[in-house]
């Protein structure tokens, strides 16, 4: 299942067309999710989760600011009578009856959670609590079979934190700190080199000499060998970085990426620093509405946050 954009994957628009389920088209999602920018994960959702090239069917059973925990769901229908924590849900826009595997419940970072599918209803949630519980009490090997243990690896890699996010210390701080670099002094040709090295463009290193997000440690190696030192960024600021980990700005981060030749993780990164110096610049001090300055950044850059990417 391709994972480059941030629709519906097209097995489950194909899914939908065969089992008659217009309600699963993006058109219809939208209308029932609202526009991007306006997406929440709440518990009882059905979502799509993504990171990298592994994709999964969750379901949301607990949110916090910076995470979800979740149950994974697929297709596949468990052997009668051999899964005590495997829910059955009949009715869902897929068309196609679902298992919500209790027994494997995951927090992970909200970040990773791409688009909404469905709304299950209260009966369901308060089903996969019990099932949860019934696991947790079971002497059964959970991992007993091929589902479970894609499902319990494909959770693990997309709870794994991304080497070069947004630091989780971020802290309120000015977003103007010095960098260690002087440009005037750095010859034409050595940025150049960095850049080949780094195998990124030219503005990705002037960011980085720039202080506008700090470098990842193979990053820093580089700068340092190139042009004697490595830059510092302060961090931003911590209510922009939890916002910008929200579903409803995936789109946007997603934009930048292409745009920059980044990591979604580092787009996510570069975003963060990028709005926190503008905020800076236009509030001193005076905490913004992130939303709105996100919004405001976005369209300076002409990029849309509702738009598929």
């Amino acid at each position: 299942m391709s994972t480059e954009s941030g629709a519906v994957p097209q097995q489950l628009l194909d899914m939908a067309k065969e089992a008659a389920a217009p309600q699963l088209t993006e058109t219809a999602l939208n209308r029932q999710f609202g526009p991007r920018s306006s997406w929440a994960p709440a518990v009882g959702q059905l979502w799509r989760a993504v990171r990298d090239d592994v994709s999964a069917l969750v379901v949301v059973v607990a949110v916090d600011t910076e995470s979800v925990t979740v149950a994974p769901a697929t297709v596949e229908s468990p052997e009668s009578g051999t899964d005590s924590d495997a829910v059955a849900v009949n009715d869902t826009v897929l068309g196609v009856p679902v298992t919500v595997w209790a027994g494997l419940l995951r927090s992970l970072p909200v970040s990773v959670l791409d688009r909404p599918i469905d709304d299950l209803d209260a009966d369901v949630v308060s089903r996969i609590a019990e099932g949860a519980t019934t696991a947790r009490s079971s002497s059964t090997a959970l991992l007993a079979d091929d589902v479970r243990a894609e499902l319990a690896d494909d959770l693990a890699l997309l709870a794994e934190p991304a080497a070069d996010a947004v630091p989780a210390d971020a802290a309120e701080a000015s977003a103007d700190a010095p960098a260690g670099i002087d440009l005037d002094a750095v010859d034409p040709a050595e940025l150049d080199e960095a850049a080949a090295r780094l195998d990124v463009s030219l503005p990705v290193v002037l960011d980085l000499i720039d202080g506008k997000r700090p470098p990842t440690p193979a990053e820093a190696d580089v700068l340092r060998e190139v042009l004697g030192a490595a830059p510092e960024a302060a961090p931003p600021p911590l209510g922009l970085v939890v916002e910008l980990a929200q579903p409803r700005w995936r789109s946007l981060v997603r934009q930048h990426r292409r745009r920059r030749g980044l990591t979604e993780a580092a787009a996510r990164t570069a975003l963060a620093y990028d709005i926190g110096t503008m905020a800076a610049r236009q509030t001193g001090e005076r905490e913004p509405s992130w939303p709105d300055r996100i919004r405001l950044w976005a369209q300076g850059e002409q990029l849309n946050p509702d738009a598929d990417a």
